[in-house]
């Protein structure tokens, strides 16, 4: 059996040879999908994907199931519609894709990912997104303190906090000028300063870590150190719940503890695993692959 693994042309090195380790470790054989290098016919009313081999030509993609790491870094509307109707069109031609291109879009866009947690009864922070430079104004003014993000957005890039209205009310501006959406949420007084991130793969938590550092953001990426941890049973209801609320087969879901309880703050369908499986010696990769390879044979 093949199995591909959709990446942009910038993978996750470690992550993408962690995968690949798990596919020969199953007997299979990994093959990499650049996002670029797809290409969709409709032939005769039939759906398929083929992927371009240069002045070879193209070959149509054939496989029973594959893992979706990133589509790519995204310049347009047009663009953005490519790419998901490359992903899906490997789906309707019989392709168990982990994560599915409609739920992996939704995950990964914040303000997607909290709506579809909340209307599923998971406590998510305060938060108010919109084109309107006002309506940030309020929302900064309503919440006290505040955290401003970007909608898409990984490694808490681009996050600020903030605590005046008529302060944020510039930046705000800023944004609107640049025709880019604001989002704003609720600053949370995390418990022991830091927050989990629990993994999800096929609706069970494979394990857990504690993220802290020294400033308010809890993101490795921006210095936080990591421990394992083993999550009480309400935390992994949580993340199970998230994972399942998101259509996610595999997840990383970020969940902060406060004196009103867990809040789910963002989902991660494109997770990063290195210092996940360095503290936990758990390889989110085997888990993966075992179960993708059990879904394409059900």
């Amino acid at each position: 059996m093949d199995i591909g693994i959709i990446e942009s042309d910038r993978p996750f090195i470690n992550e993408y040879r962690d995968l690949e380790k798990a596919i020969r470790s199953q007997g299979c054989n990994p093959m990499r999908i650049d996002m670029a290098d797809i290409s969709v016919r409709i032939d005769a009313g039939k759906v398929r994907p083929f992927r371009v081999n240069g002045v070879l030509g193209e070959s149509p993609i054939e496989l029973d199931c594959a893992v979706l790491r990133h589509i790519g870094f995204v310049r347009d509307y047009e663009q953005m519609s490519q790419k998901v109707w490359s992903v899906m069109s490997m789906e309707m031609s019989g392709t168990y894709v982990a994560n599915n291109i409609l739920a992996w879009i939704r995950a990964s866009d914040k303000l997607g990912a909290l709506m579809s947690l909340s209307s599923n009864g998971i406590n998510v922070p305060d938060t108010c997104s919109s084109e309107n430079s006002l309506a940030g104004y309020h929302a900064v003014k309503d919440y006290g303190k505040a955290v401003v993000k970007p909608l898409r957005m990984a490694a808490g890039l681009g996050v600020f906090k903030v605590d005046n209205p008529d302060v944020a009310m510039h930046v705000f501006s800023s944004f609107v000028n640049l025709s880019k959406p604001l989002y704003v949420q609720k600053f949370l007084e995390k418990r022991h300063g830091g927050d989990y991130r629990v993994i999800v793969v096929g609706g069970e938590v494979i394990g857990a870590e504690f993220r802290k550092s020294s400033s308010w953001k809890s993101n490795v990426a921006q210095g936080a150190v990591a421990k394992a941890v083993r999550p009480d049973d309400e935390l992994r209801e949580i993340a199970i719940k998230s994972a399942k609320a998101l259509d996610l087969d595999f997840a990383g879901i970020d969940i902060a503890q406060t004196a009103e309880g867990y809040y789910v703050l963002e989902s991660n369908p494109t997770v990063s695993w290195s210092t996940f499986k360095k503290v936990t010696k758990v390889d989110p990769a085997k888990h993966i692959i075992r179960h993708i390879v059990k879904m394409a044979k059900a």
